[in-house]
């Protein structure tokens, strides 16, 4: 079996989650895709929506689709969650990982906690938007959606939150507006 893991905060999912998805099911030969909400981010100091509610969102919103499958392992550690340590769980499974990023995740890469080790194991797939830098070294999944889950926390431009959910994600950030 051949698996992809894309991670992230998902606070609040977006339609360029989804496009991230679409594209990797249609480029890559994988059998399962595994979206793998943090509990919280290592570079990050807090979230709005708990782990459980996120994870929640993301199933609702890909409950069509029997090629991808949500994963709490992230969320059930109850603490931050270094990607290596996310890679070796789902190497139990499958030890050739496709690991999914966004392309504003490239600069910050080698700082990733156990990089080296991390690069070893997984093929990097860059999900990269018109405008960002090119990472000529791995594999690129064009995703043309410029999206700031800020501005979608903030109640700004909730079209692009996937209608299965957008109803239930708009009341919860108005009802938690900083």
């Amino acid at each position: 079996m051949s698996i992809a893991i894309f991670g992230g905060s998902f606070d609040p999912p977006h339609t360029g989650h989804r496009s991230v998805v679409t594209e990797a099911l249609k480029e890559l030969s994988i059998d399962k895709l595994y979206i793998v909400p943090a509990y919280l981010s290592p570079f990050k100091s807090n979230i709005v929506a708990s782990g459980e509610l996120r994870a929640s969102w993301l199933r609702r919103i890909f409950a069509d689709n029997a090629q991808v499958e949500v994963s709490d392992f992230e969320i059930m550690q109850d603490r931050a969650v270094y990607t290596i340590e996310t890679v070796l769980h789902f190497r139990q499974i499958d030890p050739h990982i496709y690991l999914i990023i966004g392309a504003d995740n490239l600069d910050e890469l080698h700082k990733w906690y156990n990089f080296e080790l991390l690069d070893t194991l997984v093929t990097w797939v860059v999900a990269t938007r018109s405008g960002d830098k090119s990472a000529s070294m791995l594999r690129e999944l064009q995703v043309d959606c410029n999206i700031s889950s800020t501005e979608l926390r903030d109640i700004k431009c909730t079209h692009m939150i996937d209608n299965i959910v957008r109803d239930e994600i708009i009341d919860y950030y108005k009802t938690r507006k900083r």
